[in-house]
């Protein structure tokens, strides 16, 4: 390997044999652990007191291990689960000791932090595959989380349930009650078994335990460790319609180089979700709006990559994780913010759209066809995809995926089409040890056919991480996918980190995390060197409240052939090699007041460059939080004319919440580099279970010298969301 990283890794993993020779990562029993559980022919008041007899009457499930900082020991409090089966569904009570000054909960938001909060929790698994599960989670204070789990490690935190809990709060404990719907959960027609993993946090003491055990290596949502409840009567499928329409109106005003505009946008949409059966599902959408999405957030791009902004947008974002196919963001078959969004972000109107996924434990089959209109200059579009994914025993899968794109002629242009066809797999060799591969291949009818892949073979266990990821792009064009970087290139990308604990380390230090990783982009044409990186995080500690602090250095070695322009500024064609040093420090991050700084600073190109962040969180309590960065960005000497810049980027939201279903958030961004100001406020009620009233405003201001440049836009909206479930 190039740039002398291998020797680099190789005196981390002796260093760390010879300081921690035996961690144990523990393989999933024999015979899952059977959990017991009562049934019920009535139901249970969701009130969070636990007043019912039926609850005394039902076994508790105390045996929770924990999974960090000491695994495999006992819980440091008491947690008393009990289960109960119904005709409704699966009623679930926890009773978390602990005193309630040692209570930590972040802030009321839905589908909070996993890590910097109190909660408990239960995956459900319930076509047994050991590799899918839906999660439901709460904090003491009743605020909700659920998503999707793909294969164990891949999250879908927008995943939306129709599911209650409640909770309260005692002196020494605090206790929730949960009914999860069986309409909710996924499994197969005459099923009598569901695969579950308990789980609670414990924030004040950075400990997280689950029931049964899981290794510290991996996460929560490995089913093949999960528990079996059995000889269970779940109904057969039943009428299982979810209709979901809105009313909107959006109000706009504009001025552009002095001349203003108004415009009022009422709209009438909504969404349909029939359980066809227990494990598939139909979403269709029509006159679809995401009025209520939050705002991407700015950034000022110093890199050859493009930026990368994630989906916020409800109906893409369930099932979503079925349709990806990446390892990261670095090539995607499908990237559904190319559907209803235009390269800048420009929302575009959608008519109509359906989705359908089935899932079974030998199979995931999705489809989905979307029509976006004609809008502003650009053509009407039809969006189509497919796929199919099969598993294999030893939690494997190989699978493909198809896309279609047609835009429509529109003017004197021509239609346009654009395809894809993709084959992926994952392979579980281990526990330890997995492999996942794609290939895909584009065709355009301007663009010459392409080819696109991405490979990754990665180890982990309580020790270390080792992981080889590379990536090939060769004319590679998908028409409803992403490029993070558009060039010719393979890009090999080996990695390792430690998870090191010796008995050395200070009390207040948890582990000493050290690692290398580096970034090396060939030419895929003729094979030349185009520009690598590298990172050897020489301190990296992680400290028993959840502070961190970091210090890592980067080499870079970048071949231009044409001229690059970051913030504006011309740096020739050639070769450069410059070193970068990263210093960052967070405190807790959960404590009512924290904070954070990370600077970086060295040479750049052909100049200097210096980059401080500042960030800052004040909760006083949880129903108030305050955050804000500030970001000073420094060049010197760069480029053709050894230019001089300055940037700034300024952040900050406030978030307010009289409780968990009533909330006030605000974003305000100042970005220097695109003389822009952009304010993002929000209210959002949800007066029922996943029926919301939002009230929005949007404010975007480029503030130029020139006049005629200059851009003032607010839109303010009103959106009603009602959900009914038949």
């Amino acid at each position: 390997m190039k740039y002398g990283v291998v020797p680099a890794w190789t005196i981390l993993v002796l260093f760390a044999y010879n300081i921690s020779f035996a961690q144990e990562t523990f393989s999933p029993p024999d015979e899952p652990q059977i959990f017991s559980y009562s049934e019920i022919s009535g139901s249970i008041q969701i009130d969070g007191e636990l007043a019912e007899q039926e609850w005394f009457d039902a076994f508790p499930i105390t045996d929770f291990i924990q999974k960090d900082p000491d695994q495999g020991s006992p819980s440091s409090y008491k947690t008393e689960v009990r289960i109960i089966s119904s005709d409704e569904g699966l009623y679930i009570s926890a009773v978390c000791y602990q005193p309630r000054s040692q209570i930590v909960v972040k802030n009321l938001e839905r589908d909070f932090e996993y890590f910097q909060n109190d909660l408990f929790g239960i995956s459900i698994d319930g076509i047994l595959d050991q590799r899918n599960s839906l999660v439901f989670q709460i904090t003491p204070m009743g605020n909700m989380r659920d998503m999707q789990v793909i294969d164990g490690g891949d999250f879908n935190v927008d995943w939306n349930a129709n599911w209650e809990a409640k909770t309260s709060i005692k002196e020494d404990r605090w206790i929730t009650e949960m009914l999860i719907p069986w309409n909710v959960l996924r499994y197969p027609s005459g099923a009598d078994e569901l695969g579950i993993i308990l789980t609670r946090n414990i924030r004040s003491r950075n400990e997280f335990t689950s029931a049964p055990a899981v290794p510290r290596a991996m996460t929560v949502y490995r089913m093949e460790y999960a528990g079996r409840l059995t000889e269970l009567e779940t109904p057969p499928p039943s009428t299982n319609i979810q209709i979901n329409p809105y009313v909107l109106t959006d109000y706009r005003t504009m001025e552009n180089g002095g001349v203003s505009e108004t415009e009022l946008d009422p709209k009438l949409g909504g969404e349909i979700k029939w359980g066809v059966t227990t494990n598939s599902v139909l979403d269709l959408t029509f006159n679809t709006d995401f009025a209520q999405a939050e705002a991407d957030e700015q950034v000022v791009n110093l890199n050859r990559f493009s930026v990368f902004f994630p989906e916020r947008r409800q109906f893409f974002l369930e099932n979503y994780d079925l349709f990806s196919l990446n390892v990261s963001n670095w090539v995607l078959p499908f990237f559904s913010r190319r559907i209803g969004l235009s390269d800048s972000g420009t929302p575009i109107p959608i008519d109509a759209g359906a989705r359908f996924v089935s899932q079974t434990s030998d199979y995931q089959l999705g489809m989905l066809t979307i029509r976006q209109r004609e809008f502003g200059g650009s053509p009407a579009s039809n969006f189509g995809v497919l796929r199919y994914s099969k598993n294999f025993s030893g939690q494997s899968r190989v699978g493909g995926l198809v896309t279609i794109r047609n835009d429509e002629s529109i003017n004197s242009n021509p239609a346009h089409n654009n395809s894809t066809f993709t084959i992926d797999g994952f392979h579980r060799f281990n526990q330890s040890l997995s492999m996942q591969a794609m290939l895909s291949g584009s065709y355009d009818d301007e663009t010459e056919d392409g080819l696109g892949g991405q490979f990754w073979i990665g180890y982990s266990n309580n020790l270390m991480y080792i992981g080889l990821l590379e990536y090939y792009n060769r004319n590679y064009n998908p028409g409803i996918g992403l490029e993070i970087l558009n060039d010719n290139y393979i890009m090999t990308s080996p990695a390792i980190n430690l998870d090191l604990r010796p008995d050395w380390l200070p009390s207040f230090i948890r582990s000493y995390t050290p690692g290398a990783y580096a970034y090396i982009f060939n030419s895929s044409i003729d094979g030349a060197h185009l520009f690598s990186y590298a990172g050897f995080g020489l301190i990296d500690l992680n400290f028993q409240d959840g502070s961190t602090f970091y210090f890592t250095i980067q080499p870079n070695w970048q071949e231009l052939d044409t001229p690059f322009f970051p913030v504006g500024i011309e740096v020739a064609p050639g070769s450069y090699q410059y070193n970068r040093y990263f210093l960052t420090y967070q405190t807790n991050p959960s404590a009512r007041i924290s904070g954070g700084v990370n600077t970086s600073f060295g040479t750049y190109y052909d100049g200097f460059l210096e980059r401080y962040t500042f960030s800052g969180r004040v909760a006083p309590i949880p129903h108030i939080e305050f955050e804000g960065s500030y970001e000073l960005t420094r060049i010197h000497d760069l480029g053709v004319n050894q230019l001089d810049e300055e940037t700034h980027l300024f952040q900050f939201g406030p978030s307010l919440a009289l409780n968990p279903r009533l909330l006030f958030s605000g974003l305000y961004q100042w970005n220097s580099s695109s003389e822009q100001h952009l304010v993002n406020a929000r209210i959002s009620w949800e007066f029922l279970p996943l029926s919301y009233v939002y009230l929005v405003l949007n404010s975007s201001l480029i503030d130029d010298s020139d006049p005629l440049q200059r851009l003032n836009q607010q839109q303010y909206i009103a959106k009603i969301s009602y959900v009914h479930q038949f």
